[in-house]
């Protein structure tokens, strides 16, 4: 059976269209789009040629096959390495529920033979995520910034079951909460990590919950490489 990811692209609102286009082009099985914003302070933003803008941030599980497929159409029809073009990234899939799940996020290709292509082993990227109270991204970011990341993406989402939160940690936690993606180099992870929690963490009015999970494909890193 063909590995599972799940794929995040991050474009500008301007591109949004475009993007989704080409993956209506390559037969996409299914694709999550919602509005999101950046974080990057505008002196990172001046360093690396970036204009400030609203994001669109485009989420799907996709097959070994599609994923290769896509960040290859990424990368020479979208031109994604260019500055402010977006980023692109996959997270591997440790277990499906059912069949019918399978078949519907993969479009039926489930079973299509692997690439001889194997990933590397020891990417050097990661995906840090923080949910916090709304308002307090901020917060987060600074506490982020001074361990080293650069900038974030930043997606509003409500919480529930706030009562049995409320009864089992003995805090209110608000249910407006916004979700912050930051992709770093794993060198840097722990120490982000570990200055968001101290910062922003429980206790403060942020309450940042905060993990990490492993990045096995890129696109649109090249500047940030060099």
């Amino acid at each position: 059976m063909q590995n599972l990811y799940w794929y995040i692209m991050i474009s500008k609102r301007s591109d949004a269209k475009e993007l989704i286009e080409l993956c209506q082009k390559l037969e996409v099985p299914r694709l999550y789009s919602a509005l999101a914003h950046g974080t990057a302070k505008s002196q990172s933003l001046d360093l690396l040629g970036i204009e400030p803008s609203e994001k669109v941030i485009h989420q799907t599980v996709i097959t070994q096959n599609k994923m290769e497929e896509l960040t290859g159409a990424l990368e020479k029809e979208f031109q994604i390495d260019l500055p402010d073009k977006g980023i692109a990234l996959a997270v591997p899939l440790t277990s499906i529920a059912t069949k019918t799940t399978l078949d519907f996020f993969s479009g039926g290709h489930a079973e299509d033979e692997m690439t001889n292509q194997k990933q590397p082993e020891n990417m050097p990227m990661e995906l840090i995520v923080a949910i916090c109270n709304k308002g307090h991204t901020e917060d987060v970011m600074e506490a982020a910034r001074a361990a080293g990341a650069g900038g974030g993406t930043i997606l509003h989402a409500k919480g529930t079951g706030t009562e049995y939160a409320e009864k089992f940690f003995g805090i209110s936690i608000v249910d407006e909460k916004e979700i912050i993606y930051i992709v770093s180099g794993k060198e840097k992870r722990n120490a982000i990590m570990q200055a968001i929690v101290d910062h922003a963490g429980a206790g403060t009015k942020a309450h940042a919950l905060v993990f990490s999970l492993p990045v096995t494909n890129t696109a649109g890193f090249r500047l940030y490489g060099e």
